[in-house]
């Protein structure tokens, strides 16, 4: 019983660090996200990227809110991989237990 009860806890308090949201790294802040395409119009096409949070098992334990900023954040950190200071966000799909985001990456002057 005392085995059970402690492998229990143990992958209760491993399993913690799996319901965290992914963070903003420094400088992606510099990205940012517009819905109206009339915002990049004159900027230069870099990628498409797609930036998401949540899985099935940890969508109780996140609100929807921390699930949305997990995926902006995802989405600004692979835009400025590519290079890119703007994003398109052309589809925001919210699933039962998770975010994402598509969008457009471009640089814009």
């Amino acid at each position: 019983m005392i085995k059970t009860l402690s492998l229990f806890l143990v992958l209760l308090l491993s399993s913690c660090s799996l319901l965290e949201i992914k963070k903003i790294k420094p400088g992606d802040e510099i990205v940012r996200l517009y819905s109206d395409e009339e915002k990049v119009r004159d900027c230069i096409f870099i990628n498409e990227v797609i930036g998401t949070q949540g899985h099935w098992y940890d969508f109780l334990f996140i609100s929807n809110k921390s699930l949305t900023q997990g995926a902006i954040n995802d989405l600004k950190s692979q835009a400025r991989d590519l290079g890119a200071n703007s994003v398109h966000i052309h589809t925001n799909m919210a699933f039962q237990t998770s975010v994402t985001l598509l969008g457009q990456a471009y640089k814009c002057s």
